[in-house]
Parts: C-alpha cells; sequence; structure tokens
C-alpha cells in the first residue's frame, strides 16, 4: 500500500480524529475595462475527517529457550521482535487497502468516494479475464484496450482533461494478473511495452489485496479481481496518501520470574484519498 501510494506519518498516537485539508483553485474572468469590477479567482477548501486505529501484539521470551536458541546460534530476543514488527506491518498494511470497519478508516479498494468499477471488455476467446488458472485468456491488444478504458475513465469523465498521458500514474493489480503484462501481439510487442511507448510515467506494482478473495488468498478483494490505474497528482495536489499515526512503539519490558514481554503498538489511518476523480478501477480482470 505505500508503495503505490506513499506512505506519511500524520499526527501521534494521542490522536484520534484528524482533518485533512483538501483544496481547489477556482475563478473566471471578466472583460477589461477601466472602471470594470467583474471576474474573480478564489479557492474552495475542505476538511474530510478520519478516525485512526490503534493495534498491538506481544511478544515473550524465558531465559531457557533463550539459553536453548543461543546454542544454535539463534538470536531468540531479536527474532521474536522480528516477528512482532512483522506482524504490525501486515495488519497495516492490509489497513491501506481496506481500512478498519466501524471508523471513518477507509482503504484504496474501499473508499466510499471512488468512482464504480469498469467492467472489462469481452474477450475473443470469452469470457472477460485477462488470466485464468494462472493462463493468459487475452490477447495483448484486449488486456491494453482495458487499461486504456481506465485511463479515458480519468482522462475524460472525471478530471476533465487534468491527467494526460505524461502524468505519472501508478497501475495496481494483483501478482497474478501481472502476468498479463507479458501477453505478446504478432508484433512481438507485449502489454509492458505498450504501457512503456504510450505512458512514459507509469510504473505496475502488484500487491495480493488486489487479487479475488478466496481459499489461498484470505487478504484478496471480496469482490474480484481488481486493478486500479492512479493518477499520482493533479493540479499539485497529491491524489493520497497512506497514513500512519505510530509507526512502531516499543513498551517497557516487563520481567516476570524467569521470562520478559513486551508490548508493541502501531496505529493507522488507513489510505487518504484526497482526490479520488484521480483513480479509476475495473473490477474481473
Amino acid at each position: 500500500g505505500a508503495d503505490i501510494l506513499g506512505e506519511v506519518r500524520k499526527g501521534t498516537w494521542v490522536d484520534q480524529t484528524a482533518m485533512f485539508p483538501v483544496v481547489e483553485q477556482t475563478g473566471e474572468v471578466s472583460s477589461y475595462g477601466d472602471y470594470n469590477e467583474n471576474g474573480s479567482s478564489g479557492v474552495n477548501m475542505n476538511w474530510p475527517q478520519r478516525q485512526s486505529y490503534l493495534f498491538q501484539t506481544i511478544v515473550q521470551y524465558g531465559e531457557l529457550e533463550i539459553d536453548r536458541a543461543g546454542l544454535g546460534r539463534i538470536n531468540w530476543v531479536n527474532e521474536q521482535d522480528g516477528a512482532a514488527i512483522m506482524t504490525l506491518n501486515r495488519f497495516l498494511n492490509t489497513s491501506y487497502f481496506y481500512g478498519v470497519r466501524g471508523l471513518q478508516n477507509y482503504g484504496l479498494l474501499n473508499d466510499p468516494n471512488l468512482s464504480a468499477a469498469l467492467t472489462p471488455a469481452l474477450k475473443a476467446y470469452g469470457g472477460v479475464k485477462w488470466v485464468n488458472n494462472g493462463q493468459i485468456v487475452a490477447t495483448a491488444n484486449e488486456i491494453f484496450a482495458d487499461i486504456q478504458a481506465l485511463f479515458y475513465r480519468i482522462v475524460a469523465q472525471q478530471t476533465a482533461g487534468l491527467v494526460d498521458q505524461n502524468t505519472q500514474m501508478v497501475l495496481a493489480m494483483s501478482p497474478g494478473s501481472e502476468l498479463a503484462m507479458t501477453a505478446t501481439n504478432a508484433f512481438g510487442v507485449n502489454v509492458s511495452d505498450l504501457l512503456k511507448k504510450n505512458f512514459p510515467n507509469i510504473r505496475i506494482v502488484s500487491a495480493v489485496q488486489y487479487g479475488a478473495q478466496n481459499a489461498t488468498n484470505s487478504a484478496g478483494n471480496p469482490a474480484g479481481e481488481t486493478v486500479q490505474l492512479i493518477a499520482d497528482m493533479v493540479e499539485g495536489q497529491d491524489t493520497g496518501y497512506a497514513a500512519f499515526n505510530e509507526k512502531l512503539r516499543a513498551h517497557p519490558i516487563v520481567r516476570a520470574l524467569s521470562s520478559w514481554k513486551k508490548k508493541m503498538t502501531s496505529g493507522t489511518w488507513g489510505a487518504v484519498i484526497r482526490m479520488p476523480a484521480s483513480i479509476a478501477q475495473m473490477v474481473g480482470v
């Protein structure tokens, strides 16, 4: 999630609610006249609100297990701390995609202000998928046409041309869908080549959360295999960012008779989408 949107710290772990500024510049001109006082410029300002969520995990280790691990040259305390950090980071990353239910805390895939998802075009081989059971079932041109539809949605229908082919963009998809980028047409040109030629500042990032939710991908999207095209910035404003209020707080170590334990805490605002018009998504690939 941080690779897709960028990651920032906002506030501290004591902050429960925050307002994030969004600014829009406006104006109109009028015919000039020495005594004319028409025409004006100004700024619209809004402050969408988000709620933070603090979460924790606990590690514990005993004297005997530390010594036994040490015989195998394993730093048991360091491994335990690493496991805690990994656990916190995984949940933090999940919050960047789905937010936290019950709070004003949303993610890249469920922010209520995102536009409705597009449906992929029907393919020559049947169906709408790019990849089915590990096999590419769409041509390179068909896959590229679906991505063009995402670009058209942002440019023509959502930003009125404020985004163009040279805008820095992210094409986010599941690792399985990324296989489709290798599909090659009759001229030996694959989808990645087409993207680089037509959108020179696009980058591809994969995350399992864009895959369909199933028994082997519990973190996947319940809506199905998803692709998002995200313009990094519009009119000088970031489209959004993954935000946390506490990256890692290690609480004091508590000593027991022959063991120790320690709590670690992180906090998240989810993905703060400031310009939802800069994002288009497609479900079903």
